[in-house]
C-alpha cells in the first residue's frame, strides 16, 4: 500500500523557492564575514579614540586674547580701522583722490586691488557704531565696524610694526 499525497502545481513552486531561499542563506552564511555589530553591542576594542580636532583643517580657531596683541597697540590698530572707514566709504570725490587718501594705511597688495575702483560702488554711506576688535595675533588684526550697510570687516596685518589694512569684507545685515 502506498500512500501518496498529491501534490499540486503551486505547492512544488512555493517549496521550491523555499529551498532556493533556505540554499542561499546558508552560501551567504558560509562565504559572508562576521555579522554586522548590533546598534546595542559596544565598539570593538582595537578601535582607537577619535580626537575631534586632530587633523581638521577646516576649522579656524583664533584666541581672541588681548594678551596676544601689545597693549598699547589696541587703540593704535582701532584708530587706524576707523580711520580707513571713513576714508572707505566717502563717495564724493574721485577714484584717484579716495584710492590716495586711502594708501598710507593700505599694504601694497591691497593697493593693487583697490586701483580702479570707483567709491560709489562702495556698499556704505555712514559708521554707525564703535570699532571692535574680533580677532588678535602678533601681527594679525581683525576689526568690524559697523556701517549702514551691515558690518564692514578690516583685516590688519603689521609687517615692520606698523599696522596697514590688508583685507576688505563686509557682511550685509
Amino acid at each position: 500500500m502506498s500512500s501518496r499525497i498529491p501534490l499540486r502545481p503551486r505547492t512544488v513552486v512555493a517549496l521550491g523557492l523555499a529551498a532556493v531561499v533556505a540554499l542561499i542563506v546558508i552560501i551567504g552564511k558560509l562565504v559572508g564575514g562576521s555579522p554586522a555589530p548590533l546598534a546595542n553591542d559596544p565598539p570593538p576594542a582595537t578601535q582607537a579614540p577619535v580626537d575631534s580636532d586632530a587633523g581638521d583643517d577646516g576649522v579656524v580657531r583664533i584666541d581672541p586674547t588681548p594678551s596676544a596683541l601689545k597693549p598699547s597697540s589696541g587703540p593704535q590698530v582701532v584708530s587706524l580701522a576707523t580711520s580707513f572707514a571713513k576714508n572707505w566709504i566717502q563717495h564724493d570725490r574721485s577714484a584717484d583722490d579716495w584710492l590716495e587718501a586711502l594708501r598710507p594705511m593700505c599694504t601694497e597688495t591691497l593697493t593693487a586691488e583697490l586701483d580702479g575702483v570707483d567709491p560709489v560702488s562702495v556698499p556704505a554711506s555712514r559708521i554707525t557704531g564703535a570699532a571692535h576688535v574680533e580677532a588678535l595675533a602678533d601681527s594679525y588684526v581683525e576689526v568690524a565696524i559697523p556701517i549702514d550697510a551691515g558690518t564692514l570687516r578690516l583685516r590688519l596685518v603689521a609687517p615692520g610694526g606698523k599696522w596697514l589694512v590688508d583685507g576688505i569684507d563686509w557682511e550685509r545685515t
